[in-house]
């Protein structure tokens, strides 16, 4: 679990001017949102996950002595905390999250893009398309916390999203064939945790992730290793006599469980020592070396000649999702993929995920434009309506044009509640529904990132969103600095 410091610094530099500011005041509550402004690099969805992580932060959120002394000791906060003991206090006593937080339940598909209005017709301002989104949460809290929050929020989001979305990749691929997470070797001991609930939420089937399973309960299993048929090699005997002895003591061990791992030697052979030491009752062997479609099929070929045809085919060797499409093809039972999950090595930096505010602290609905930049927000408080075919994007306040709302209660006043309470089954359920629904263009694993006719989900518009937009782009661009006679000519809202 993340401390309350694994913060970014400028969250409190800009603390403390708020504080002069006299924004600290308990009734001084805004809004933020965070959400990403485009689908990562190969996805046509992104999957919700990473709710569990940031509510689980929440709950903990204080500072202990550790924390509070290092603070006192740092070089620039150190002496503006020491300037302001009202400040100060305030960080002594809090005492976790406050607020209300609506989110995208986990292991539901968001999606960002270019929107349309309600007519059907591209929504621009200014001759500029508009891109919008489907927010993963949305909180309102006093500006400490909402300072507090927003570095480990991202970072929970961006990380499960990330692994959530190309694990459902991965799942698909499988196409029914269980996909195991062996990804925790490739990653931080901790964040291997919370990838391996990532990549179960998305349909993965287990984890080899051992405190994953204490942790949430997610089947933790395993094969065997090389360094056991290694291990068991012994001076002036033949490797094949020791491999055929290491198969049949794990065998032994494990009667109604041994999938033996088959190439530490040569793979075929393997097969054979295997069925010959478990006197045909192998259930099945795993290949880690070179696996090729031609090798699965020779393998099948081979147990089957065997009398060994119901022991399954078990395929790891680095495999990515299009990988794992041709082995599935090939005939391979079960996959088990590492670094290709956890670390999504095609797009390794999550999802782009950021917070803003959307209401401040005056009441006053915000819009963050930087013009020309890429980067604008949606202003005020946000809900999502999921149709069959498409997403509608509108206030939070207008009358519901029909669909399913998607953001649900979260966390209300000091605890969580609703779809911060349930259960991760829930969420891996969701998800599984969820991707099935999708149209089969969506769930294809070619994505052509540079062909803009690829299918998209559409993103609709509300008629009050688009007004309240349209209104911010005029409050904001016609201000004097923005006649100053260094504006640019053009004005066209980010897309």
């Amino acid at each position: 679990m993340s401390s309350t410091l694994s913060l970014d610094t400028y969250q409190l530099t800009t603390l403390v001017s708020h504080f002069d500011a006299g924004r600290l005041a308990a009734d001084h509550r805004l809004s933020m949102a965070f959400f990403f402004r485009k689908l990562p690099r190969n996805r046509r969805f992104v999957l919700a996950c990473g709710l569990r992580q940031a509510l689980a932060h929440a709950a903990q959120m204080r500072f202990d002595a550790a924390d509070l002394e290092a603070l006192r000791t740092h070089p620039l906060l150190g002496p503006a905390f020491a300037a302001r003991p009202g400040l100060w206090q305030q960080l002594e006593q809090l005492d976790g999250f406050e607020g209300e937080i609506d989110a995208l339940p986990e292991g539901t598909p968001a999606f960002a893009g270019p929107a349309v209005r309600t007519d059907g017709s591209p929504f621009a301002v200014l001759d500029t398309p508009v891109t919008v989104y489907t927010p993963l949460a949305q909180a309102r809290t006093d500006l400490l916390r909402a300072k507090l929050i927003e570095t480990p929020f991202l970072s929970a989001f961006n990380h499960a999203c990330m692994v959530a979305s190309k694990a459902a990749r991965v799942v698909i691929a499988a196409d029914g064939a269980p996909v195991l997470e062996f990804g925790q070797r490739r990653t931080h001991r901790e964040a291997a945790v919370d990838a391996t609930y990532a990549a179960w939420v998305a349909g993965c089937a287990g984890s080899s992730n051992l405190r994953a399973w204490q942790t949430h309960g997610i089947p933790a299993v395993g094969t065997m290793d090389h360094f056991a048929i290694q291990a068991a090699e012994a001076p002036g005997v033949p490797v094949t006599e020791t491999e055929v002895a290491a198969f049949a003591a794990f065998f032994a061990a494990f009667p109604t469980a041994s999938t033996l791992l088959v190439d530490t030697y040569d793979t075929l052979r393997g097969v054979k020592h295997g069925v010959l030491a478990t006197d045909g009752q192998l259930q099945g062997v795993r290949l880690d070396s070179n696996v090729t479609p031609a090798l699965v099929r020779d393998v099948r070929a081979l147990l089957d000649g065997l009398g060994a045809g119901a022991a399954k085919i078990f395929v790891s060797d680095g495999l990515d999702e299009h990988r794992v499409a041709e082995l599935r093809a090939a005939g391979a039972d079960g996959f088990g993929v590492g670094e290709n999950i956890t670390c999504s090595p095609d797009a390794p930096v999550g999802v782009g995920c950021v917070g803003k505010v959307v209401v401040n602290g005056y009441g006053k609905i915000t819009m963050k434009l930087a013009r020309g930049s890429g980067k604008a927000t949606l202003p005020g408080h946000l809900q999502v309506y999921r149709f069959a075919d498409h997403d509608v994007v509108a206030t939070a306040e207008e009358a519901p044009p029909g669909g399913t709302p998607l953001l649900e209660p979260a966390w209300r006043g000091r605890a969580p509640v609703g779809i911060g309470t349930e259960a991760p089954r829930a969420a891996r359920e969701r998800a599984r529904t969820a991707i099935a629904a999708l149209p089969a263009p969506l769930r294809a694993l070619a994505v052509d990132t540079a062909n803009p006719g690829q299918p998209n989900w559409p993103l609709v518009v509300s008629d009050a969103l688009a007004a309240r937009i349209e209104d911010c782009v005029r409050t904001a661009w016609d201000t004097p600095a923005a006649d100053s006679a260094t504006e640019p000519t053009e004005k066209a809202v980010p897309a």
